[in-house]
């Protein structure tokens, strides 16, 4: 089924959630600035519904009530710009917000796609993720979106006028606005090893509050920005490509404890988080960890999964996790599909 559908037919969108090894380059003198590694993740996922209603609107579990007013503003967007029919969006398991899942755009671009699909046309996730105002930094959660597993993107071309205010194109993407999609450097499966989600008790990094963290602290050293370049290149992705898992944690840590833009957003953190990374450092249960983005969130890698959950519940009982669980990664694109809508109300046959 290609043609907009009656109102017999709604599309469903799953997708994974992005996480985030480390921003590249956050000095910009190379020409060139921003650029992500990343992967997508199993669980935490995302699934969105768009059905026939008479006007639009959304609606969202708790999760996702945190980007009700963004979709709904991007769902007036769309139906502008292409003349589709007004829907419902229900946002059925949304990602958990502000927490370092990309949450935001990863749910901007997934109801796009779902909606061009809904409206009958084929349009790119570039033009989508343009259109609801990202992609302006990273452009992981929209070629994740298309892909899936690991991914590295190469950050936007400088303006003519980057030098004289670096700061001014150095912010988050909810600050930098919807931009041309990073080209994508390194696509590639990422291997079978489990992935621990750890959820610290820690601060939400967003907002305001993330902004003037970029402000204070871009642009980085030049040198540092090299550092970690190279470490993503020939280290990184050397070792998912090789499957080479002891190569993978000594980068893996290298990014977390000794990149440089890396260390500044670990300081921004609460103790809570920066307890479980250094007591993860000393011991013997987790053979890497990483902080996705600004956290809290963080992921970590095991040979020892029993050792790893007794760690675990130790620190959860003492309040300095909130919860825990094992993942692995979604290699695969986003799953978008037509759905049978059974009345008004937009009941499906389709758990």
């Amino acid at each position: 089924m290609t043609e907009a559908p009656s109102r017999e037919w709604g599309v469903r969108v799953r997708t994974g959630c992005r996480v985030s090894f480390t921003l590249i380059d956050l000095n910009g003198e190379t020409g060139r600035r921003n650029g992500m590694a990343s992967m997508a993740l199993r669980s935490p996922g995302l699934e969105a519904v768009v059905l026939p209603h008479h006007e639009n609107a959304v609606e969202a579990d708790e999760n996702g009530s945190a980007h009700r007013e963004a979709v709904g503003t991007l769902l007036d967007r769309l139906r502008e710009a292409w003349g589709g029919p007004p829907a419902k969006v229900v946002i059925r398991k949304g990602l958990p917000p502000h927490t370092g899942f990309g949450s935001g755009t990863t749910t901007a671009v997934a109801v796009g796609r779902a909606y061009a699909q809904f409206a009958g046309l084929q349009v790119g996730t570039a033009e989508i993720a343009r259109t609801a105002g990202r992609a302006g930094t990273s452009g992981a959660s929209p070629n994740l979106i298309e892909r899936g597993g690991f991914l590295v993107d190469g950050g936007h071309l400088n303006p003519d006028d980057f030098a004289e205010d670096p700061k001014r194109y150095l912010v988050p993407t909810r600050f930098a606005g919807g931009g041309k999609r990073p080209p994508v450097l390194i696509s590639a499966p990422f291997p079978t090893w489990p992935v621990l989600v750890v959820i610290p008790d820690g601060h939400q990094m967003h907002g305001e509050t993330e902004r003037q963290f970029f402000a204070r602290t871009l642009p980085i050293p030049a040198e540092e920005a090299r550092r970690t370049a190279h470490a993503v290149l020939m280290n990184l992705a050397t070792s998912v490509l090789e499957a080479d898992y002891p190569a993978f944690c000594r980068a893996v840590n290298f990014l977390t404890y000794e990149s440089h833009f890396k260390r500044k957003q670990i300081d921004m953190q609460s103790s809570q988080v920066k307890y479980l990374l250094e007591e993860a450092r000393r011991g013997q249960e987790i053979d890497a960890v990483a902080m996705s983005s600004e956290g809290p969130m963080c992921y970590a890698f095991t040979r020892r999964p029993g050792a790893a959950v007794r760690w675990l519940s130790e620190l959860r009982e003492a309040g300095v996790v909130r919860d825990f669980w094992f993942s692995g990664a979604r290699n695969v694109p986003a799953d978008v599909d037509w759905i049978p809508v059974l009345d008004d109300d937009g009941r499906t046959t389709v758990d």
